[in-house]
């Protein structure tokens, strides 16, 4: 008798139309654990991802102290001295030239996307205005449908009321027949002019479309005139004698580097600084750079349609730019 209460007390549990206190209490109470257990788990993982980064960060930091007390030796030697101010200033002249290829690629994209934007309102002006005048003109050949039809209407309606006596029962019927057949013409043209009136109100309210990004041909367009403005920089830096010693410092750290004496280095120094103020108040030859680019189109060859990075082996003399990356080119390429 006990085992078959117990029994019907779990039967009632599960099958009755409601839980106890106690029995709400303990299902909560494992929701509870298994969200706190669900958190602990996040903050443990949280915890491991921490500590990794920590070490990494701590790794990192090592290596960079250790290249500030090599630094420091380094510059503690006189005989080093010329050298390192040497080539810091030549990696400035790199920073210089790859920053004004950036604002020069920056400020081309902007153009150019300006350029295709115009042009694509432009296209989407003509085509709302050609199908507004298709359109119009519909509108007002059911306009003049629609007064025809109504204006031979009230002429029929005057000439029924004008037909009086039994004898002309039979016109008077062909008659009705007419107006009533006209009736349904009217309404049609009315109907009709009214979905004109409704279709050229949505064609005037139609947004401009999406701008979704340069096109490919607009894309290449803006990397030959990059790549023909980093070959410009590099003839004006090699005709100084600058350009290889420049991308040196971008292979080479300063230990590694050598540039002669004392004597040496002070001139170097110097056509260095001249360079740089070169660069700094060098005006773009538009015209020269339109020209190169042009040269650069004629011969370049992409691997596949979507492609607007060109292949090296098909500029010609710009190839080297490419091959040896001066001026950072790839990080401004579009893609």
């Amino acid at each position: 008798m006990r085992l078959a209460d117990e029994l019907g007390r779990v039967a009632r549990r599960l099958t009755g139309p409601g839980e106890s206190a106690e029995d709400q209490r303990l299902v909560e109470l494992f929701r509870n654990r298994a969200e706190l257990k669900k958190e602990l788990n996040e903050l443990a993982e949280e915890r491991h991802r921490l500590l990794d980064r920590l070490k990494l960060q701590e790794g990192a930091t090592m290596r960079v102290e250790e290249q500030l007390a090599a630094l420091e030796q380094y510059l503690g030697r006189p005989d080093e001295g010329y050298k390192c101010l040497t080539y810091f200033q030549l990696r400035a002249v790199w920073r210089v030239a790859a920053r004004r290829l950036e604002q020069f690629s920056v400020e081309l994209a902007r153009q150019q996307k300006d350029r295709e934007r115009k042009q694509q309102l432009a296209a989407f002006d003509r085509g709302r205005r050609e199908r507004l005048g298709d359109v119009e003109r519909e509108l007002a050949e059911a306009r003049v449908l629609a007064d025809q039809l109504q204006a031979e209407q009230r002429l029929a309606e005057q000439r029924l009321q004008g037909l009086r006596g039994f004898w002309n029962h039979f016109r008077r019927r062909r008659l009705a027949d007419e107006i009533a057949a006209r009736r349904y013409r009217i309404d049609a043209a009315v109907t009709q002019l009214t979905d004109l009136g409704d279709r050229h109100h949505e064609i005037e309210s139609e947004p401009p479309p999406l701008f979704e990004g340069l096109s490919v041909e607009g894309r290449r367009a803006v990397n030959l005139a990059a790549i023909a403005y980093a070959e410009a920089l590099h003839e004006r830096l090699a005709a100084a004698g600058l350009a290889d010693l420049v991308r040196h410092t971008t292979l080479r750290r300063v230990y590694e580097s050598s540039y002669g004496g004392r004597e040496e280095c002070l001139a170097l120094m110097q056509r260095a600084g001249r360079a740089l103020t070169e660069l700094d108040h060098m005006q773009d030859d538009v015209d020269d750079i339109g020209a190169r680019a042009e040269r650069l189109r004629a011969t370049a060859a992409y691997r596949a349609d979507g492609d607007t990075v060109p292949l090296q082996d098909t500029l010609q003399a710009a190839a080297a730019v490419l091959l040896e990356e001066y001026w950072d080119v790839y990080k401004v390429l579009l893609r």
